[in-house]
């Protein structure tokens, strides 16, 4: 398993990277701020909402993303996922 945290803001930040012919289950935890996750066009009109420290799954299919916003500032999101070869 990997864990990582990334800084979010306004504009959409990619939190898990495509992985090659591989499913994925990803745990999110926002840190600050409710979180807006979706694809790359994700916006907090558009998107899903992960309240703020709650624990978040969500399965990603092989070959996509997942992208993250926040509605103001600088917050930070910790994800943790499974080693996958990603493109």
């Amino acid at each position: 398993m990997i864990s990582t945290t990334t800084s979010i803001s306004t504009t959409a930040v990619k939190i898990v990277s495509k992985a090659v012919n591989e499913t994925r289950t990803v745990v999110i935890r926002p840190g600050g701020n409710d979180m807006y996750i979706g694809g790359a066009d994700v916006t907090t009109a558009n998107g899903l909402v992960i309240s703020n420290n709650t624990n978040f799954s969500i399965e990603i299919p092989p070959n996509e993303e997942l992208w993250c916003v926040v509605g103001s500032g600088t917050h930070t999101v910790t994800i943790l996922t499974s080693f996958a070869e990603t493109v």
